[in-house]
């Protein structure tokens, strides 16, 4: 399967949330970087032979993994050549791919199933802002860094109101910690007796 579409909608995010979601265990690879020649493919196709990596071997697992070839457009035409050789041979190991534009080698193949995927409409984001806007900033505190995150990335965890260690709310124990050094407060009275003393003396 290759998920395809214009950079910076979430495909690579859909994959990894998509994999978790029917139960397996992602493996993510960036294919730009270590897929450069057909050499690097065939230790790809050594190292993965097996549906369960040694990590979830050893917690127990029984989870399927699942291969992620992450930008593969970006990878070496020989690459790719031998990726499609592998991905058309009988193999127990899933393989999702994600790429801006789809290479040629892969337009016309039967064993991969191409998915366009489209950013999403102004007309939603318009209607997501009317609504849910106000919620959105009481929930992610006003944070503008915790909004923009969770509109990237959904739901996010929602901070605890912060807890009141007194009886006063914290504006009014705020006010009470800046009276401690008013003038009646007994340390400045007594650096004032003080001061009046060396004074007069």
């Amino acid at each position: 399967m290759m998920l395809h579409g214009p950079p910076g909608i979430g495909k690579t995010t859909m994959a990894l949330a998509s994999i978790r979601t029917c139960g397996m265990e992602p493996i993510e690879i960036n294919a730009t970087q270590t897929m450069r020649s057909h050499e690097d493919v065939a230790k790809l196709v050594a190292s993965y032979r097996n549906t369960r990596t040694i990590a979830s071997m050893i917690r127990g697992d029984t989870k399927t993994s699942c291969l992620v070839l992450d930008e593969i457009d970006g990878s070496d035409s020989h690459a790719q050549r031998k990726l499609a050789e592998w991905m058309s041979t009988e193999r127990t190991l899933p393989i999702l791919l994600t790429c801006n534009e789809v290479p040629r080698i892969f337009k016309n193949s039967d064993h991969v199933e191409l998915i366009r995927c489209f950013p999403p409409k102004l007309a939603d984001l318009e209607l997501l802002f009317k609504q849910d806007l106000k919620v959105l900033a009481r929930e992610c505190q006003h944070d503008v860094r915790r909004i923009l995150h969770r509109l990237q990335y959904g739901e996010s965890d929602v901070l605890p109101q912060p807890v009141v260690l007194t009886k006063y709310t914290p504006e009014v124990t705020t006010i009470i910690h800046q009276k401690m050094w008013f003038p009646t407060d007994p340390i400045l009275l007594g650096y004032h007796r003080d001061t009046l003393d060396s004074a007069h003396s």
